[in-house]
């Protein structure tokens, strides 16, 4: 394609382009510099267009009813000679010369502008008219240049300008609406003429191509007059807003009109008689933008609401569907290449022309509601041809699977080394290694039977992961445990090892024919009628044992019950006997330990990883050699100590070549994918899973619509349980304590791991282990539970497979949008956002999730920022809704048809303006959390006469962050049963409220609104239920204090920045009862003391004490030294003098109590 000649414009530009990638250009300098080659593109775009048109007669500009008259051969010379003097070298200029050039050249594009909106218009209507007359002043390759340089103007456009005008204007949301139609019609045209061409049309038809011309024009002019719009323009001409609404008007100018559908028919029905002039890729390439186009228009229609979209729902779905897979199709690369592109060709140039017709473009502009027999009969034909299509190849090598990302070493390239390693007598090894407990063996097992010694004792030991069970077995436990027990006495008469995986009679019938001399391990035939031979079977059992040493190991434990039914047929000789449990969960090994506490598990550390590694890849006489010793320390490390994994990676390397290049290729695509695609690894897995009870397992594969290693805030977890269903309802029992009960469950089973604890005790945020992950994720999918897509290319060929009730995506948000995805039957849509770097992706329109999943019970958007300041009244449509989450820092209403939405239980909004709530929420009785991070302010009923008629929110359980002002009191009376508020008081005044009606409320945060001033004669009350407290700015005088103090529940006490005034705070004796944690941070408190330095009656239960940013603090109570339960004191950017005082208590404490343990942290300025 011929490039325009290089001009002034274009040479000014390449300097401003590398002056921007220069290092060490200052912030200001490079906004400055940004903004000028934005505008010399935008430019540069004009000139390419203008000089096609250069040749033509004279133009006539009109604005404000005066007509000028403009030649544009003048007009373009004018621009040279303006930009010629700029040309010399950026680079060379002073700081204060470039930043009057920039000046000076943003001076003279402003002058330019008036002229080129109005050029481009007279171009397009000029071209207009020669569409009518089949005649088109650019080629099809000028024309495809010139929509280039449109899209990427648009782009910048949206990129740089939209992004922060929306927080000012509304209207740029309409904008941006327009600007994303116009790029697809843009992108249409750019995908349709090479299309054409592919497919036989050497030369596209004129009058096509001049149709073409005015829409690429029309763009080009709004796109200008966009690049210039400012808020302030608005102000100061009053008209601006209706003639920026009149431009609009100039979108609704069709890709394919009236007057040119005919001969669009002919161009896409054209056969392909010739050979292609590009290559098969190429052929794919241009196939992939034509499909594309075709997809998102399609997708547009579904989105629509008219009764023809209604009527033909199923037939466009179903065309949807089809045209994904064509996508998927042409992605792969095969031998018939060349004739699949071809009848892929012709399928797509049907699609075509159905779906660009102009009754289904009046049907996206709302102009008719139609339907007509003919669509339908094309439609069917189109379908059928489509099946035809597939039906030809399917079962042929045309269609796999797409591949999946896994490790570098391949099957091949595994299978071949496998052989040629065998060939050489090497095998992998076969048998068992222990690691971690050989030189330690006895230390493991000595917790199990050293207590009692005489007594029978029963004890338990836990896998600290489930998939770690190879790192003490039951056998393992056996041998070592008889080694010991045995160790100078009487040795064990008989050592069984069973399962308690059966029903009662089938493990006493084992034990027994263990006693005979049978060593067996799981399941067994039962030859009996069970629970009728019990007594029996019991007492047989019982007289076995009697007046004998004997150890029993129950393998792998997972409930408890049948060992309560067998537990009295074991006698207590107080010789010494032993029975000792394995188990995956904690909760068990708590009910069956009588003899000591369990003992838990840890992972492998590095070192004994590596062993283990070492063992199973070289025997146990051959070393690993000292080249591959970094590397496998390396692969190592992502095994996160877990044997089972370590075992799993050396059967891998034990089949590959020793050589530090195979090696290192492994390491580095070495992945948790790696090990969770081994047989082995995903049937042990299945047996922690199929032990789970139904609800839990829901539970457990919820996790996999997260993003791997994530930390997950377990409310935000709880909350999306309950809203998907999972959480039983139970009778007087709030579903938040039965979802918790769920998470410590699966905690307990080692499934889940805690992250971090919350201070009030309990899980403030948690994951699961990436193998664990991997697991879950292969298994939602595989069951229909869920279907976890990642990046574009799962996006754009995905297709919704029948009854999916649920969609994770892990993409940009770019991508998202792009892939047109349409799944009207899910019940929950989660999106995490994969954008590169630290942006996020901005979305000025939502309506149509709205539109598509009108069935959702979940939708979670994190990453995307809405930029919008209203929600969309559309959000009514999703009537079924449970859980909604969103990110839109510029929003700031709601609208009343929130209230429709009348299951709604969570409401979640990011954003950085307060935000008003209409009086319409006070009907949505269900809402149980209501959380916006910059705050809420939430109107009043003006029906609410008197307090006995007040509309509440009875089911609220957290509010976060009421801004109060002075309806503060009715508020709260609003909200009688909430259990977690975060509030700012803005009122004038003490701000003071009555809290203790909230007779529920156990966590509150207060933001007060303090000013100087005397606080004496302040009233407070706080419910009596309070655990945690957080104050800020409250100005609550340190004599006012022992209101807090006296609070009988409160475990958590965080007073910052002003929280209370004073020099001197003085502790009352028998305060904080129960405070496990305080925090003081920013107060300036200058003594703090208690009544009586010789009474003990001070903090009972202090656990931790954090001091930040304390700098006027001279003395500490000194019960801190005497306080037995004091484990912690965190010192963070304070005093010398606070340090100081300490280290006083850190040495009082030491020799009151030895407390030698007692931590202290200090964090240095």
């Amino acid at each position: 394609m011929e490039m325009a000649s290089t001009c002034s414009i274009d040479r000014v530009l390449l300097d401003l382009e590398s002056l921007r990638n220069s290092s060490g250009i200052s912030l200001y300098l490079l906004y400055d510099v940004r903004e000028a080659i934005k505008h010399m593109k935008f430019l540069q775009t004009f000139l390419m267009c203008a000089r096609k048109w250069s040749q033509s007669n004279d133009l006539y500009l009109q604005s404000d009813n005066v007509v000028k008259r403009v030649s544009l051969p003048s007009f373009l010379s004018c621009i040279e000679d303006t930009f010629h003097k700029y040309e010399e070298d950026i680079h060379s200029l002073s700081r204060d010369k470039i930043y009057v050039v920039f000046r000076e050249i943003r001076k003279q594009i402003i002058l330019f502008k008036q002229e080129i909106i109005q050029i481009y218009f007279a171009l397009a209507t000029l071209a207009s008219n020669r569409s009518f007359q089949s005649n088109s002043c650019m080629t099809d390759d000028e024309l495809l240049e010139f929509i280039d340089l449109i899209l990427q103007n648009l782009a910048d456009l949206t990129n740089d300008d939209l992004n922060w005008k929306i927080t000012k204007s509304s209207i740029y949301a309409a904008l941006s609406a327009q600007v994303q139609d116009l790029e697809a019609k843009l992108t249409f045209l750019k995908s349709s003429i090479p299309f054409a061409k592919m497919r036989g049309t050497a030369d596209i038809p004129a009058l096509l191509l001049a149709h073409f011309e005015v829409v690429a024009l029309t763009a080009a002019r709004l796109s200008y007059m966009c690049s210039f719009w400012d808020d302030d323009d608005e102000n100061k001409n009053p008209g601006f807003y209706s003639r920026r609404t009149c431009s609009f008007k100039l979108l609704s100018m069709r890709a394919v009109d009236f007057h040119v559908y005919e001969i669009y028919k002919e161009v896409l029905a054209a056969s392909n008689s010739s050979a292609s002039l590009h290559t098969a890729v190429m052929d794919e390439r241009i196939l992939n933008n034509f499909n594309d186009s075709l997809i998102g228009r399609l997708w547009e229609l579904l989105c629509c609401s008219s009764s023809f979209v209604d009527s033909m729902k199923d037939e466009m779905q179903t065309l949807y569907a089809e045209l994904r897979f064509l996508r998927s199709i042409l992605r792969e690369h095969h031998a018939m290449m060349d004739e699949q592109n071809e009848k892929i060709g012709a399928l797509l140039g049907e699609a075509g022309i159905i779906i660009f017709s102009p009754t289904l473009s009046r049907v996206i502009e709302g102009e008719v509601s139609f339907s007509g027999s003919t669509q339908v009969l094309d439609f069917c034909d189109l379908l059928a041809n489509i099946k035809h299509f597939k039906d030809q190849i399917s079962g042929s090598s045309t269609i796999e699977s797409l591949p999946n990302s896994s490790h570098s070493l391949r099957a091949p390239e595994v299978s071949q080394t496998s052989s040629r390693m065998l060939s050489k007598g090497k095998m992998p090894m076969d048998h068992e290694v222990m690691v971690g407990l050989d030189d330690k063996g006895e230390q493991g097992i000595e917790p199990l039977i050293k207590h009692f010694e005489d007594q029978l004792s029963v004890s338990s030991t836990i896998q600290s992961l489930p998939n770690s069970s190879h790192s003490l077995r039951a056998p393992e436990v056996s041998q070592t445990s008889s080694r010991m027990l045995s160790k100078g006495k009487m040795p064990i008469a008989r050592e069984i090892m069973v399962g308690l995986d059966d029903e009662a009679a089938k493990v006493i019938e084992r034990l027994i024919w263990g006693y005979m001399g049978i060593r067996t391990g799981g399941n067994c035939s039962h030859c009996g009628n069970g629970w009728a031979w019990m007594d029996d079977l019991l007492e047989k059992l019982h007289q076995r044992l009697l007046k004998n040493r004997y150890l029993v190991v129950f393998d792998d434990v997972w409930d408890i019950e049948v060992w309560n039914e067998l537990r009295t047929a074991f006698p207590n000789d107080k010789n010494g006997s032993r029975i000792i449990f394995t188990s995956r969960s904690s909760n068990v090994a708590s009910q069956v330990q009588y003899g000591g506490e369990p003992h838990y598990l840890h992972p492998l550390s590095e070192e004994e990883s590596f062993e283990l590694l070492q063992k199973k890849v070289f025997g146990e006489e051959e070393e690993c050699p000292q080249a591959l010793h970094e590397l496998g320390m390396e692969i190592v490390k992502k095994c996160w100590g877990l044997p089972f994994a370590v075992v799993v990676v050396a059967g891998i390397l034990a089949t590959i070549e020793h050589d530090i290049l195979v090696w290192k290729k492994f390491a580095e695509s070495f992945t948790s994918t790696t090990v969770s695609g081994t047989d082995q690894w995903k049937k042990f897995l299945e047996l922690s899973y199929e032990h789970l009870p139904y609800h839990l397992k829901a539970c457990l594969l919820s996790f996999a619509a997260f993003r791997e290693d994530e930390k997950i805030h377990a409310k935000s977890l709880m909350r999306l349980w309950i809203a998907e269903g999972f959480v039983e309802i139970i009778e007087g029992k709030r579903s938040e304590d039965t979802a918790e009960e769920y998470l410590m469950d699966l905690i307990g089973r080692n499934l889940v791991m805690v992250s971090k604890s919350r201070s009030i005790g309990g899980v403030k945020t948690c994951y699961i282990h990436d193998l664990i992950f991997e697991f879950c994720k292969g298994e939602a999918k595989e069951k229909n539970f869920l279907q976890v897509l990642r990046g574009y290319n799962e996006l754009s060929t995905f297709n919704e497979p029948p009854n999916l009730p649920r969609l994770s995506i892990y993409s940009s948000g770019e991508d998202f949008i792009k892939s047109r995805l349409f799944c009207p039957h899910l019940s929950s849509l989660l999106f995490f956002d994969a954008t590169p770097g630290d942006n996020t992706f901005n979305l000025f329109n939502i309506s149509f999730l709205f539109c598509i999943y009108k069935h959702l019970n979940v939708l979670h958007l994190e990453g995307i920022d809405l930029m919008l300041k209203e929600l969309p009244a559309e959000v009514e449509s999703l009537l079924c809704l449970r859980y909604l989450a969103l990110e839109a820092e510029c929003m700031k209403f709601i609208p009343p048809s929130i209230a429709k939405l009348s299951h709604l239980e969570t409401f979640f909004l990011n954003s950085d303006e307060i935000v008003s709530l209409p009086d319409s929420i006070w009907n949505m009785k269900k809402l149980r959390h209501v959380c916006l991070c910059a705050g809420v302010v939430i109107g009043l009923s003006s029906n609410d006469n008197g307090i006995e008629n007040l509309s509440t929110l009875p089911n609220l359980d957290t509010l976060s962050c009421l801004r109060l002002y002075e309806e503060g009191e009715n508020l709260l009376r609003r909200i009688p049963n909430v259990r977690r508020l975060k509030i700012s008081d803005c009122q004038t005044g003490n701000g003071v409220l009555n809290m203790s009606r909230l007779e529920c409320l156990e966590s509150l945060t207060w933001l007060g609104n303090y000013s100087s001033g005397s606080r004496e004669h302040v009233e407070l009350s706080f419910p009596v239920n309070l655990k945690k407290l957080s104050l800020e700015a409250l100005g609550l005088p340190c004599s006012k204090m022992s209101l807090i103090e006296l609070l009988p529940n409160l475990e958590v006490l965080k007073l910052r920045d002003r929280a209370m005034v004073g020099q001197r705070w003085e502790l009352m004796e028998g305060g904080f009862p129960k405070l496990r944690v305080l925090t003081l941070d920013s107060t300036k408190v200058e003594e703090w003391i208690e009544a009586d330095p010789d009474s003990d009656d001070y903090f009972p239960c202090l656990q931790q004490l954090k001091l930040d940013k304390i700098s006027e603090l001279e003395m500490m109570p000194a019960c801190l030294g005497r306080i037995s339960t004091l484990e912690r004191i965190k010192v963070s950017y304070c005093t010398d003098g606070v340090k100081s005082l300490v280290r006083e208590i850190e040495e009082a404490q030491e020799y009151n109590y030895g407390n030698g343990n007692l931590k202290i942290i200090i964090i240095e300025d």
